[in-house]
């Protein structure tokens, strides 16, 4: 319901031809009162519809685009810009030149290296932005967009680290809300959120206050698709918040976690001593039983299954408010198989071959491992 909802042309235009009447006009279709109002009347009710998309232009809840960017912007907070992504480069034979230019699938990469990524080691950056570079298998070729003399081989290592869209309306007026709801100042904890989530291509940390006694903070970082950061955002937002160089450890559930120096080189307060960590990834495995729907093929079903099982992954992840526990939930997993397009009905659902629930603690994630969907 709009603001001003009851300012549609009919109303407009029926209050007009009242007041005509009212005065002893004639107000039937096609007399010279009716038509010299009618247009005006139309002209009026665009104005409130125009006025009505403003209103909701100014406000946190409904604002979109450049707009939500000006209402983040007055709190200090800042729409996430896209990322790239980068991969290890494999290669054999003559070393290419920084700013050779490789290809799969139509997908294209810069050779480059940074002195902060695999200690100035070649890598492959995508050519621009977004998490369409995301989906490259480790060993696949790495084609030469021209001839590199000498070059045997080359191809795809591991991923460093993904690639992630600019920041999407919904998560960034979250990150405004937790702002102006919990002020993040003085090296509160909603600081420290704040802080995390400033650098592009983390979406989501949870805080651990006192993890390893007084002066102590953690932050287990989630990456923008949901899953485990990755180590060079990881190694970025310990730099920006405390800085690490004289290693010093702590014990914190039977593990040996760096923590930063406390000395106020980064945005933290002097004597807060912060660890960035990535979430520990929990797979999640999931199998079922399904009835197709021609012509569908079990392939397809599988393709549309696991696009769904990731975004609820990705939802619980990233939505999940802060105080409350993460949780795979059967019931999530079967409304997805129900939404499918591509199947009628199914049994014998499993997460991790069990019929229950999995509980996710404070320092994982969810993330899914192999769909076994198998036709009845």
């Amino acid at each position: 319901m709009g603001y001003f909802a009851d300012r549609t042309y009919e109303n407009i235009l029926q209050e007009v031809l009242e007041e005509g009447e009212a005065l002893g006009v004639s107000t039937r279709k096609g007399d010279v009162f009716y038509d010299a109002v009618s247009a005006a009347c139309f002209k009026l009710a665009k104005y409130y519809a125009d006025l009505d998309n403003a209103f909701e232009l100014l406000f946190i809840t409904t604002a979109k685009d450049q707009f939500l960017n000006l209402r983040g912007e007055e709190f200090n907070v800042y729409r996430n810009d896209p990322t790239k992504a980068l991969y290890e480069f494999r290669y054999t034979g003559s070393t290419p030149a920084i700013g050779d230019r490789f290809f799969t699938n139509g997908l294209y990469f810069i050779l480059t290296s940074r002195e902060n990524i695999r200690d100035g080691a070649l890598i492959l950056e995508a050519e621009t932005a977004g998490d369409q570079y995301n989906t490259i298998l480790e060993g696949t070729p790495a084609v030469p967009d021209q001839t590199v003399a000498d070059l045997t081989a080359s191809s795809f290592g591991a991923q460093i680290e993904p690639g992630a869209n600019i920041e999407g309306n919904e998560p960034y007026r979250r990150r405004i809300r937790e702002k102006v709801a919990g002020p993040a100042q003085n090296g509160n904890r909603q600081h420290f959120k704040t802080w995390c989530e400033s650098i592009g291509g983390i979406s989501r940390a949870r805080g651990i206050p006192l993890f390893a006694g007084e002066n102590t903070f953690m932050s287990v970082l989630i990456g923008a698709d949901g899953t485990p950061a990755a180590s060079t955002l990881v190694d970025e937002v310990q730099k920006y918040i405390d800085p690490i160089t004289q290693h010093l450890t702590v014990q914190f559930e039977g593990k040996t976690i760096e923590v930063g120096d406390g000395l106020g080189n980064g945005v933290a307060n002097v004597g807060a001593h912060f660890a960035a960590v990535a979430a520990e990834p929990v797979v999640i495995n999931i199998s079922a039983l399904v009835t197709i729907k021609p012509p569908a093929t079990i392939d397809q079903v599988i393709n549309e299954a696991t696009q769904g099982f990731q975004a609820i992954l990705k939802e619980i992840a990233i939505d999940t408010p802060e105080d409350e526990d993460m949780v795979v939930r059967m019931s999530s997993m079967g409304a997805c198989l129900f939404s499918l397009t591509t199947i009628r009905d199914y049994t014998n659902l499993a997460l991790n071959n069990a019929a229950s629930n999995i509980d996710i603690r404070r320092t994982q994630v969810a993330v899914l491992g192999e769909v076994d969907i198998r036709a009845v």
